[in-house]
């Protein structure tokens, strides 16, 4: 069975809900071939791999070449079809949808986590940007993919939005946000 997990920056940040894990050599070479779009809030972890290959596929992506403890290594944005990239020192690839790592900011040097895609115990902080002097921010606890489907909902009324994991305190447990 494919495990999917939820990947997340340090700062709690999500970078993706449903990154699909590619741990077998199969997986890895079909990576994302026969695809026709890859939406936001997806994304595919390659480990252990290098390097990337883009040879027949139809949409640019985001390449995150990640080390043993998965911090960033390096970044490569709207890697075009037909192309490869590679990082020395990488463990892992994080392929995700162009435009991820410019809209999350993720950069060399970030650390990300992944997560269980349905943790029912992550608190979450949205907080959209509608241009007025203040921010709308929605606390909850839920899902980290109800969280993100929401979020995509939101940001197709074309309002920047970011999504925040936050860590539970001690002893809060099912506790509301």
């Amino acid at each position: 069975m494919t495990d999917v997990v939820g990947v997340r920056k340090e700062s709690g940040v999500v970078v993706c809900d449903r990154c699909v894990v590619a741990d077998r050599p199969l997986a890895r070479m079909r990576g994302l071939l026969g695809r026709k779009l890859f939406t936001p809030g997806e994304g595919m972890l390659l480990t252990p791999e290098r390097s990337i290959h883009m040879w027949f596929m139809r949409f640019p992506i985001d390449a995150v070449f990640l080390d043993a403890d998965l911090s960033v290594l390096g970044v490569r944005e709207g890697l075009r079809p037909w192309r490869m990239a590679s990082w020395r020192g990488a463990r892992s690839v994080l392929e995700l949808p162009a435009g991820t790592c410019r809209r999350h900011g993720i950069r060399s040097g970030d650390r990300l986590s992944l997560t269980d895609a349905e943790d029912a115990h992550a608190k979450v902080l949205l907080i959209v940007d509608d241009g007025s002097p203040e921010r709308i921010m929605v606390n909850g606890r839920g899902s980290l993919s109800a969280a993100a489907r929401t979020a995509d909902a939101i940001g197709d009324l074309n309002l920047p939005i970011d999504v925040v994991v936050l860590p539970d305190e001690p002893g809060s447990a099912g506790s509301a946000a």
